[in-house]
């Protein structure tokens, strides 16, 4: 199984682009039932930034993009958490996290800080809910991110889905008839579910109803989807009988599973091709060589636990190209200029995103992570 990437947003790949100093800043969304209290934790924000830090363009422009979230819309709306980014010369790129878990923090940096968003986009996979009775199937179609689901109903083409026929030597064949209606009907939701899942790129299948029909259901998948997309089995039924009530909290139970599965299985990738000449690296300096070269398909960071002493390296240094990336300042070559530098793993996620490299983001406890934080799977080895 291989998630989608999470970088692969042309949006994230702009941010880059926005010039240095760059100000990044998370407003975290008011606690349900809670006053709405954004704007005195803006201006606390805004205090906190030291006018030398930034520019006055930049300075100005965050205050008007999240001064502007903090207005004309009441918290009852569920005003999701806001990232923005802000350049030197006042440009402004602003998102918005609907249910993001990311605390206030502000950042000036010579690169944007993404990770808190990566982690969010990580966290919010593509996915397919499939209902199923014997009639057919109500669908539920989640694209990646903060897109809006759309549901649709697929009726099979059969109607004659009874088994209590009369008896006698004619029930085989009212029998007979209903499992054939049966098969047909969930052959049409079969379709249906590889349509949608090919629209949205998703990888992940969440399979909830009648537990025939999903047999049927089961049997009429096409082979790629057996081979490349995760299925996931949840409780409860396409009628309204109460199960609907816990359907919420189910699936995400079920993202969570298949987002976590992705880690471990990234990690132990990692692991099983570490070693001299082989595909896996551990460790900033590993990765960091193996950024330079343009080798890593996939990087993994795990996430600073709170309270924890720094370890050393927490800098990177970077230049204009993408592979322009050391440990070291010498070790980046700018004709002409200077290299620039920022947090480590910022910096990495930058090579890794603008050499397209996908990134995953492990959470704060993850148990055994990799050496000093950091990972990454190589596409090729170099002799």
């Amino acid at each position: 199984m291989t998630a989608a990437m999470i970088t692969d947003n042309p949006v994230v790949r702009a941010l880059y682009e926005l010039p240095a100093p760059v100000v990044t800043a998370y407003l975290r969304a008011p606690d349900v039932g809670a006053p709405d209290d954004r704007e005195l934790r803006l201006r606390a924000m805004l205090d906190r930034l030291h006018p030398r830090d930034a520019t006055p363009e930049s300075l100005r422009a965050l205050a008007s993009v999240l001064g502007a979230v903090t207005e004309n819309r009441p918290v009852d709306t569920g005003r999701p958490t806001a990232a923005a980014f802000v350049g030197a010369d006042g440009q402004t790129r602003l998102f918005e996290l609907p249910e993001a878990h990311v605390e206030d923090q502000l950042h000036v940096s010579a690169v944007p800080h993404v990770l808190p968003m990566l982690e969010w986009r990580q966290g919010r996979p593509a996915y397919v809910l499939v209902l199923l009775d014997r009639t057919g199937a109500e669908l539920v179609v989640q694209p990646a991110g903060a897109a809006p689901a759309a549901r649709t109903e697929v009726e099979g083409p059969d109607d004659e889905i009874e088994r209590n026929a009369p008896g006698g030597w004619s029930q085989p064949r009212y029998q007979n008839r209903a499992e054939d209606s049966w098969q047909h009907n969930a052959g049409r939701a079969a379709e249906a579910v590889a349509d949608a899942l090919s629209s949205v790129q998703a990888d992940l299948l969440i399979v909830s109803g009648d537990v025939r029909a999903e047999q049927y259901f089961r049997d009429q998948l096409p082979t790629w989807i057996h081979s490349k997309v995760t299925i996931k089995e949840i409780t409860g039924s396409r009628s309204p009988d109460g199960s609907e009530e816990h359907r919420r909290d189910r699936i995400a139970a079920a993202v969570q599973e298949y987002v976590d599965q992705d880690s471990v299985q990234a990690l132990a990738r990692i692991r099983e091709h570490a070693g001299p000449g082989g595909l896996g690296a551990q460790g900033p300096a590993a990765a960091i060589h193996a950024l330079a070269r343009g080798q890593v398909h996939l990087l993994v960071l795990a996430a600073d636990e709170p309270g924890a002493e720094p370890v050393e390296p927490t800098t990177a240094w970077f230049g204009p190209q993408p592979t322009d990336i050391s440990e070291h300042r010498s070790g980046v070559l700018v004709p002409g200029g200077k290299p620039s530098h920022g947090p480590l793993k910022e910096v990495l996620a930058r090579s890794a995103i603008l050499t397209d490299a996908d990134i995953r983001i492990l959470p704060e406890g993850w148990p055994d992570p990799p050496a000093q934080g950091v990972g990454a799977l190589c596409r090729f080895t170099v002799p």
